[in-house]
């Protein structure tokens, strides 16, 4: 019985070192290529990066790809966050993230817009969509989609 016990601590006590060694790298990956623009917070710059936060996070993170295929793919285009209009184009990042290290960027991204949107995304999944044709332009008609505009 303690056995058991002890092995569960120690598994416990690996998956929190893990947990925290995988949210440090997420944090590193986003200071390195996005918070120059979007801000260490997510809070965005005006009229040039838009807030990583907000209410419209949560109607868009119920299409679980649109936060990777715009990181992946790019955005270009106008769109308007927080009643702020943009008309520019974010980069697509594939070519510069690993799988593993975009997909610890987009769990704290996750972690940045505050509220709770299932399970963390993987490695795999991100390789999954980094297969998948896409653009800055069909991550803007995407979004439209989402959020039901035009």
């Amino acid at each position: 019985m303690k056995l058991c016990l002890v092995g569960r601590l120690l598994a416990a006590g690996w998956l929190l070192a893990a947990s925290f060694a995988a949210w440090s790298q997420g944090d590193k990956v986003y200071a390195q290529h996005c918070s120059a623009c979007h801000q260490p917070d997510g809070s965005g710059t005006v009229g040039l990066a838009p807030a990583l936060k907000g209410e419209h996070w949560q109607k868009l993170s119920q299409d679980r790809t649109y936060l990777p295929l715009v990181v992946l793919k790019g955005l270009a285009g106008r769109i308007t966050v927080n009643a702020q209009n943009f008309v520019g184009s974010m980069p697509p990042w594939a070519e510069q993230i690993s799988d593993a290290d975009m997909a610890e960027l987009l769990n704290h991204v996750q972690a940045l817009q505050g509220f709770a949107q299932g399970a963390p995304y993987r490695a795999e999944e991100v390789a999954a969509l980094r297969a998948n044709p896409g653009s800055p332009m069909s991550s803007l008609q995407l979004r439209q989609r989402i959020l039901g505009a035009r």
